[in-house]
């Protein structure tokens, strides 16, 4: 076994660690923080941002679509199909690209939380395709950012 064997035994190890770490913390959110582990990824190893970020939002999205099957089952209790999640249904049928839109900005900026907006947008029943989509393509911008930011404050020379 030479040097370059324990190398990609590493990457292997790191790209592991990063799906499980992101798919932790997108069904424990307060608990895991994975901006804080793509800091710590980033201005600790040399690791190429592309599988980290790629990783990264396989296991958030993961997560999500566990969160939005939760919530899409979740309709089929009385008590949640008597209550207010029957009527903001029938508001966002009518506006679907707005509860679209509330996904992008989740997904993009975490605001409003993604964990609530994974699980009220199964509930909604709204298109897992057009969900999963807007998370992944929010969730690399988010954690692309992320993952170069501490490249911005390092020393070049």
């Amino acid at each position: 076994m030479d040097v370059s064997d324990v190398r990609n035994l590493g990457t292997v190890a790191l790209g592991a660690v990063t799906f499980l770490v992101a798919l932790a913390s997108g069904l424990i959110p307060y608990v895991l923080n994975i901006e804080l582990y793509l800091l710590a990824v980033a201005a600790l190893t040399d690791a190429s941002p592309l599988p980290i970020v790629g990783l990264t939002t396989a296991g958030q999205t993961v997560a999500k679509l566990i969160l939005y099957q939760a919530g899409r089952r979740a309709l089929n209790l009385k008590w949640i199909r008597r209550g207010a999640a029957s009527k903001v249904a029938g508001v966002f049928a009518r506006h679907p690209g707005g509860s679209m839109a509330i996904v992008a900005a989740s997904a993009l900026t975490g605001f409003p939380p993604l964990y609530g907006v994974s699980l009220m947008a199964g509930t909604l029943r709204l298109s897992v395709s057009a969900f999963v989509a807007i998370v992944v393509v929010g969730r690399v911008v988010r954690f692309s950012a992320v993952y170069l930011a501490p490249g911005l404050f390092m020393n070049h020379e």
